[in-house]
């Protein structure tokens, strides 16, 4: 699992640190668990026995101020003692939490090695935000040789061996009004339930055509044809092939074929490469007739269905 710690989010977000334990460096405060508490629970005192939920970070706001605020002043400490454990890897604080000073006194009084983090996005954006960072951050994820493209709204990872055409064929893609998102190494990612795929950000932006060499995709077409990321929705796998060896190829491509990714199948389609092949085109065609079986329009079965009936009429 990808290492996360509560100083990258602060760095990430700008957000500002109110309390940190010197010996407890936010650096070294880890998050090793997906999503976020409200602490409505916690200051109250009630501890969960699941310790998925019990090590989340905790999110305070006008919710768990107006619980405080109907408390006696002599009943906050205990109450912020609560969501002071060690176990919580940071706390943060919105606007709307009107109890930031009572919270770092206690802090500092028992020595919590909490962090108290301030924020200044409303609750709801900065919850969202937080959680779908932190779940990508910490999602199963392995590194794959391909060049990921979006092609009518579809994520297309195309794959094939070295010098095949793939970096090419992406050229012409582009040119046909297609975004790109990475070249040569991407990351795959499973985020909730889908396979997402982004590039290795050394090589953002960039992609390699043998001969000539390493090209700024910005420069050539502009940014507005990057994507950073996108679900993957189909594989094109790019193969060679010659001669007899043309009859092994699934003609109607009528059987069902997936990559699986993290238990996540996704469609998979190969497609031969030889002389006079547009592969661009064919890429494109692809996409269109996934789009057109995701709808329901499924034109090889369709055409399998009538002959049957022709078959049986003629009986």
């Amino acid at each position: 699992m990808t290492n996360l710690n509560v100083g990258e989010i602060v760095t990430k977000f700008n957000l500002t640190v109110l309390y940190a334990n010197p010996k407890s460096p936010i650096a070294k405060r880890s998050i090793t668990n997906i999503g976020t508490n409200r602490g409505g629970l916690e200051l109250a005192g009630f501890k969960t026995k699941q310790v998925s939920r019990s090590h989340r970070i905790i999110l305070l706001s006008s919710k768990e101020s107006e619980y405080i605020s109907s408390l006696a002043k002599i009943e906050f400490k205990s109450h912020f003692f609560n969501i002071l454990g060690n176990h919580i890897p940071a706390i943060f604080i919105t606007p709307n939490f009107k109890f930031k000073k009572e919270l770092c006194a206690c802090a500092k009084e028992i020595n919590s090695t909490v962090p108290i983090i301030e924020v200044l996005f409303f609750t709801s954006e900065f919850a969202a935000t937080i959680a779908t960072y932190i779940v990508e951050r910490l999602a199963e994820s392995k590194r794959l040789h391909g060049t990921l493209v979006n092609i009518f709204g579809y994520g297309v990872l195309i794959t094939g061996e070295s010098g095949i055409g793939k970096s090419e064929t992406t050229l012409d893609l582009l040119r046909n009004g297609h975004l790109f998102i990475g070249d040569d190494s991407i990351d795959i990612l499973k985020v909730n339930n889908k396979v997402v795929g982004k590039v290795n950000p050394i090589i953002k932006n960039l992609i390699e055509i043998r001969g000539i060499g390493i090209l700024d995709i910005t420069k050539m077409y502009g940014y507005h044809v990057i994507m950073h990321e996108s679900q993957i929705n189909l594989i094109i796998n790019l193969i060679k092939i010659e001669n007899d060896a043309w009859n092994k190829v699934d003609r109607l491509g009528n059987h069902d074929n997936f990559e699986v990714f993290f238990e996540v199948k996704v469609p998979k389609i190969v497609i031969p490469v030889s002389p006079g092949r547009n592969l661009a085109d064919l890429i494109e065609a692809a996409v269109i007739s996934l789009k057109l079986k995701n709808e329901g329009q499924d034109a090889t079965s369709s055409f399998e269905k009538q002959i049957i009936r022709d078959l049986t009429k003629n009986k």
